[in-house]
């Protein structure tokens, strides 16, 4: 399996070389644009994953990636905002200072099940292509509002899902450490679940209430002391009248068995 230098080394390498004249390159033809619909977990391999649609909404798949570089995708997405900067938005820092623009991303290979990336850079009439990890270009890319793209030959070997109408907008929240998003009827889709209703646990954030009291990541949160809960507006519905202090009891789904945790509300956030 190819061996990829870490993104920062390589493109700070690659802009040391940024004054050698390279050709500019226009746009290939089988690329299609795609749009990040939101980071969920496969339930099966447990396991995050970035899921990728056509900018019509037609065509969804996802790409598994680390936890880190999904915890970044995720935060950008939701524009959490952290003390220090993250390695993407270092990346745009430096980018910017350098007056060096990003043009687009392009996941562009697949491999031994591992994807492929890389990263079009401009600098004047200057053009630089960077090769990267699609989780670290995507997280760029959604920093910068850079364009991301893949090509047909990706399209032709992943399983993809066709989608019969545009999906409503994925929303996200945070409560208590858990990461949450709709579990819409795409993502049900790609992970073999029967149920499209619920709430999912993209992520736990760790020393957190929601980690103390046994929830993971990849439950999907389906009652709230025995309100029925179908998508995240009710569960944000059902959060507005708590006090901290109370206990609640979620019942959720857990690698398809159902199981009940009580979470102390520490704080409402």
């Amino acid at each position: 399996m190819k061996r990829h230098i870490p993104l920062w080394l390589s493109l700070l390498l690659g802009l040391s070389l940024c004054r050698m004249s390279v050709a500019a390159q226009n746009l290939p033809e089988d690329l299609l644009e795609m749009k990040v619909k939101g980071v969920a977990m496969d339930p099966y391999g447990q396991t995050p994953v970035v899921v990728l649609e056509d900018a019509q909404g037609h065509q969804a798949f996802p790409i598994w990636v680390g936890v880190p570089e999904a915890q970044a995708i995720a935060r950008t997405l939701e524009g959490v905002l952290t003390p220090r900067p993250m390695t993407h938005s270092l990346l745009k820092n430096i980018l910017a200072d350098l007056q060096v623009e990003v043009v687009r991303i392009i996941i562009n290979d697949l491999r031994r099940d591992t994807f492929y990336a890389s990263i079009a850079l401009r600098q004047g009439v200057t053009t630089l292509t960077i090769d990267a990890r699609p989780s670290d270009a995507i997280a760029l890319a959604l920093d910068v509002k850079a364009p991301i793209f893949v090509t047909q030959k990706v399209l032709g070997a992943v399983r993809t899902v066709t989608l019969s109408a545009p999906p409503p907008l994925q929303h996200s929240a945070k409560k208590l450490g858990m990461h949450l998003q709709n579990l819409d009827a795409a993502l049900a889709g790609l992970f073999r679940l029967a149920n499209p209703e619920g709430v999912l646990v993209s992520f736990v954030e760790t020393g957190s209430p929601a980690e103390r009291n046994g929830v993971h990541r990849g439950d999907v949160i389906t009652d709230v002391d025995g309100k029925h809960v179908k998508s995240l507006q009710d569960l944000l519905e059902i959060f507005k009248d708590k006090k901290v202090g109370q206990n609640v009891v979620l019942h959720v789904t857990r690698d398809q068995h159902p199981l009940k945790l009580r979470l102390a509300l520490v704080s409402l956030e």
